[in-house]
């Protein structure tokens, strides 16, 4: 039996490293790729991009800098103004992220999700991907093994399953 066993070829099992390599080389394809397509387009296309005088929350129209270089923000006589250095702007119970701002122009995510970056998504989708193959590999690895050690028990002697053979030529207990 143990040379059937040393003279059977097993079939390459898909290395880890293998994966962990390849997984974020493909990322970064599809990263390129993306550019490649729509080569002008360097931000979130999620992102919303206004200049002066369009709005950003339902009526609330983006004014530009004021003197002091805020953020200034109108809606039918009311003004609000935002610091420079903050990013979440909220009005009449809604929020935007802003990511840029100019004197002319401001960019901003329409909703909360939608500002988290294109790169952070792949990656996201990538770990989920690796994990879930790490799991399948490792559960057929150990279906198959259970598998095996089970085919394996049945043809043993010890199993029950095979009658003892006889001896062929005397016994002692036999007379001639």
């Amino acid at each position: 039996m143990a040379r059937f066993l040393a003279n059977k070829r097993r079939k390459p099992a898909i290395r880890i490293w293998l994966l962990l390599l390849c997984l974020p080389i493909l990322v970064v394809c599809c990263v390129e790729l993306y550019k490649f397509v729509i080569p002008f387009n360097s931000v979130n296309p999620l992102w919303k991009d206004v200049t002066v005088g369009e709005t950003v929350i339902d009526d609330w129209q983006y004014e530009g800098y004021d003197e002091e270089g805020y953020l200034r923000f109108y809606n039918h006589g009311q003004t609000h103004l935002l610091p420079p250095s903050d990013h979440l702007l909220a009005l009449d119970g809604q929020f935007v992220v802003i990511e840029e701002s100019s004197p002319n122009s401001l960019t901003f995510a329409p909703r909360l999700y939608r500002a988290i970056p294109i790169r952070w998504d792949l990656a996201i989708v990538g770990v989920v991907a690796l994990v879930i193959l790490a799991g399948w590999f490792y559960l057929r690895k150990r279906l198959k093994s259970a598998k095996h050690s089970l085919v394996r028990g049945f043809g043993t002697k010890s199993a029950g399953f095979r009658p003892h053979k006889r001896k062929r030529g005397r016994s002692k207990h036999t007379r001639r």
